[in-house]
C-alpha cells in the first residue's frame, strides 16, 4: 500500500509540473506568433503606404493634377477661386519634380487654355517664375499675332473670340509679335485685367514649360 501511495504521489506531481511547463511554452509560442504576425502586417502596411504615395506622385506628376485659380485674369472662362483639373498627358510625358515635358508628342493649339510656368525675366517687374499661370494660347510657333484696339489678328485674319472680355481696355497702338520656334503667345480672357504676353519683356512661353491643358472646373471655393 505504501508503495502504491508513493507511486501515486510521484505520478500526480509529475503531471502537474508538466502541465504548467506546457502552458508556459504554449503562451510563449502564442506571443511569438502574434509578434511575427504584427511585424508582417506592419511591413505590408508600410509597403502599401509607399505604393500609394508613389502612385499619387506619379498621377500628380504625369497624368492629372488639380490647380487653384487665384485671380480673375481668365474671367469669364475661369473665375477667381476655381479649382481646375489639368491633363498632363495631353502634350507629352512629364515626371514628378521635373518642370518640363520629358517626352513631347503634341503641341498646344490655338484656343487651348493651358497651365504653365514662365521662365522669369529679371527686367520684368513681377516675378512669376515660381507660379503656375493659366492663360489661353493665341499664337503658336511661326504665327504673326497683331493686336489692334480690342481686336486680335493671327496671320492677318481676325480671331473670333467669344470668350474674351476687353472691358474698357483697348490697345492704343498696334502691337505685332512673331512667335519663335517652340514657343507660344498667350493672353488672359479678361483682357483688361491680365498680365500676359502683351506686357512681359519676354512675351513668349516655351512649349516645354506647359504643364498641361485645363480640362474641367470641379469646384469653386467662393461658393462655400
Amino acid at each position: 500500500m505504501a508503495g502504491s501511495l508513493m507511486s501515486s504521489g510521484f505520478s500526480s506531481g509529475f503531471h502537474e509540473v508538466h502541465g504548467e511547463d506546457f502552458q508556459l511554452k504554449k503562451q510563449c509560442r502564442g506571443r511569438h506568433k502574434w509578434r511575427r504576425r504584427a511585424k508582417r502586417r506592419a511591413r505590408l502596411a508600410s509597403r502599401l503606404v509607399l505604393i500609394f504615395i508613389f502612385g499619387a506622385l506619379l498621377v500628380k506628376g504625369s497624368v492629372v493634377e488639380a490647380f487653384f485659380v487665384p485671380s480673375g485674369s481668365m474671367t469669364p472662362t475661369l473665375r477667381t477661386d476655381d479649382y481646375i483639373l489639368v491633363e498632363k498627358l495631353r502634350y507629352g510625358l512629364r515626371m514628378p519634380f521635373v518642370d518640363r515635358t520629358v517626352v513631347p508628342w503634341s503641341q498646344p493649339e490655338r484656343g487651348d487654355v493651358v497651365v504653365f510656368k514662365r521662365t522669369d525675366n529679371p527686367t520684368t517687374n513681377a516675378d512669376e517664375s515660381e507660379q503656375n499661370l493659366v492663360k489661353r494660347v493665341i499664337g503658336v510657333e511661326g504665327d504673326i499675332v497683331e493686336l489692334v484696339g480690342s481686336q486680335v489678328f493671327v496671320n492677318g485674319e481676325l480671331l473670333y473670340e467669344p470668350y474674351a472680355e476687353w472691358g474698357s481696355y483697348s490697345q492704343k497702338g498696334p502691337l505685332t509679335f512673331l512667335v519663335p520656334e517652340g514657343s507660344l503667345f498667350v493672353l488672359g480672357d479678361n483682357r483688361g485685367n491680365s498680365f500676359d504676353s502683351r506686357f512681359w519683356d519676354d512675351p513668349y512661353v516655351a512649349a516645354e514649360q506647359v504643364v498641361g491643358k485645363a480640362s474641367v472646373v470641379y469646384w469653386n471655393a467662393a461658393k462655400d
